[in-house]
């Protein structure tokens, strides 16, 4: 009898302790691409994956929508995301990676980052750098070490 009453009282505090990860959703968007350009941009998947894998190893739950595609940047981010939708579907963090193609040789010249708690519809963060182009695992361990500096900018 003793030990029921011991293993209920267990499961009840345990149960009482609910643990909950942030759901983060990642929008890769590309600019400056014309339209002869493969359809399978190699660097705009490194960033998605790169985001992807930190963020789950990090613990959250993520989810990604398809990459899209811009003839030019936006004057405001939120004329292509949906923050509401976002909200519908239980995300709590929006991570976008804008990527801006130059026209002459396709290659990405600067990589714009925002990040967006969709609930208050306020931006968190936002940072812009340029890229220089090097090997490709060379570009995506530091697409990952890039990745892990806006973990904490995440609440958990």
């Amino acid at each position: 009898m003793l030990k029921r009453i011991a293993i209920a009282v267990i499961i009840g505090i345990s149960l009482n302790f609910s643990v909950r990860a942030a759901t983060v959703s990642f929008y890769v968007i590309e600019t400056g691409i014309t339209e002869d350009f493969d359809m399978k941009q190699s660097q705009s998947l490194l960033w998605e994956n790169a985001f992807m894998d930190v963020f789950f190893d990090a613990g959250y739950i993520i989810s990604n929508a398809p990459i899209m595609r811009l003839e030019k940047k936006p004057s405001d981010i939120l004329q292509v995301i949906d923050l509401d939708e976002a909200a519908f579907y239980g995300i709590d963090y929006m991570l976008i990676v804008l990527l801006e193609y130059k026209k002459e040789s396709q290659d990405t010249s600067e990589v714009s980052f925002y990040i967006f708690k969709v609930a208050r519809k306020e931006k968190v963060f936002e940072k812009k750098i340029v890229l220089k182009r090097e090997s490709s695992q060379d570009d995506y361990n530091n697409m990952k070490s890039i990745a892990k500096g806006f973990v904490p900018y995440i609440g958990g």
